[in-house]
């Protein structure tokens, strides 16, 4: 069932919230529980829709997952495929469902799948990924409607993979393939991200040997025979960026929890660039926010590859630049259709130009007010949910179900700060 939220805006808000576990992180874990020989213990796990979609996933091919909170305990060793097509009604909408070419390869040598989908943000190829399996001895099979690989040695076979890019995804995709070749592989052009890290050590936990770790050249001894994992989910940098802003958006005193600082350094030296009042806690795990002493100023920013400004916390600081005073900038440097949520904050009040498909003008300050407006993807969906916030008057917010698939019990969240929103479902 569909649903919209209701909010009415620019009030205050007070009080502590809680980040979640990464969906990016917990999506990949769980991928990779398919292919291990044993039990996967996984905790703080977020409960929102892409992640149970994944765990539906593994129930289909036979995986026995047993969950109580925010931890789940998942046995694949009786996995099945029973020709190697896979067929799921969430691989088309889900882009994650990628994650799992290669453990299904690990386990059955062979696998055919429908294209991925998910959040539309301009062109994103499979080739990475092919490169990397064709790297580990993965026989690509041609296709134009589906991702075909076979094995013609019924395992992968330890490598130079060199990346032709730094994904995020295909990196993931590699480095569990490598986890189950035979000798030593090497993964160049590695993706650094949180959630990267976070898979990495859930496979060390299974017995994997790996140097590197946080870098972008991983070395990896696989182990065929990897066994019992443990880990818990990195807490999510995307959602404690958004709260973050909630509470400098609203002029407010918050404190965010569960949040590892050193995720967001190039975040955090932006929102001081633009004259943010916070102060980051690393031992606590905290970042507190405090009322502005200042006006707002405009800020330029450029999103990268991990550690650089975080792609999917541009929308959001976008917010904050309708509200700086000047002009500032956005250079968005990995998708070009990553503007959506520009036309729907024009809807609001807010003076955008779209200079091009990665550069994009904000003119501030500007006041906002509520009008029913949508959201474009997850982040974008975060950002019209913060615009909102801050916006005079009622707005009705559209497609949410973008915002389920990324942060967990969101409005609950912001209820309990003291903002006044509602979902209604239709």
């Amino acid at each position: 069932m569909e649903g919209v939220f209701h909010i009415h805006g620019n009030k205050k808000l007070a009080g502590n919230v809680a980040v979640s576990g990464s969906k990016n992180a917990a999506l990949p874990i769980l991928a990779a529980s398919l292919a291990l020989n044993g039990v996967s213990k996984i905790s703080n796990l977020p409960d929102i829709s892409d992640i149970q979609k994944m765990l539906s996933m593994l129930e289909s091919l036979g995986a026995n997952v047993e969950r109580a909170g925010d931890e789940v305990l998942i046995t694949s060793e009786d996995s099945a495929l029973p020709t190697f097509h896979f067929e799921h009604s969430a691989i088309g909408k889900m882009r994650a469902s990628i994650l799992l070419l290669a453990p299904l390869l690990v386990r059955f040598g062979e696998v055919r799948m429908a294209f991925p989908g998910g959040c539309v943000l301009g062109k994103r190829s499979a080739d990475a990924h092919l490169r990397a399996f064709a790297a580990l001895g993965a026989e690509i099979v041609e296709s134009q409607e589906y991702l075909h690989l076979r094995l013609p040695q019924k395992h992968f076979v330890a490598a130079k993979v060199i990346l032709p890019e730094i994904s995020v995804t295909a990196t993931e995709n590699a480095i569990i393939a490598a986890s189950f070749a035979t000798g030593e592989s090497e993964i160049r052009m590695a993706a650094t991200e949180p959630h990267v890290q976070n898979l990495c050590h859930f496979l060390v936990s299974a017995g994997v040997e790996m140097d590197g770790i946080g870098t972008h050249f991983l070395k990896i001894r696989g182990n065929r025979q990897a066994a019992n994992a443990c880990e818990s989910v990195t807490p999510d940098y995307l959602e404690a960026g958004t709260f973050i802003l909630a509470g400098i958006l609203t002029d407010s005193e918050i404190t965010v929890q569960n949040v590892i600082p050193d995720h967001l350094d190039a975040f955090f030296e932006k929102l001081a660039e633009a004259g943010a009042h916070f102060e980051t806690d690393d031992k606590m795990n905290e970042v507190r926010i405090f009322p502005r002493k200042q006006d707002f100023v405009a800020t330029t920013i450029q999103t990268g590859v991990f550690p650089k400004f975080p792609t999917d916390l541009h929308p959001q600081f976008g917010v904050l630049m309708t509200q700086s005073h000047g002009t500032s900038k956005i250079f968005e440097v990995l998708f070009e259709r990553k503007f959506a949520y520009l036309l729907e904050l024009e809807k609001l009040g807010a003076d955008v130009q779209i200079l091009n498909p990665h550069e994009f003008l904000i003119h501030g300050p500007r006041q906002l007010i509520g009008v029913p407006v949508a959201s474009q993807d997850i982040r974008a969906g975060a950002a019209i949910l913060l615009a909102a916030l801050v916006a005079k008057g009622e707005s009705e917010i559209s497609n949410i179900h973008y915002l389920d698939r990324g942060y967990q019990n969101i409005e609950q969240k912001l209820r309990a700060l003291g903002a006044d929103i509602s979902r209604e479902n239709r």
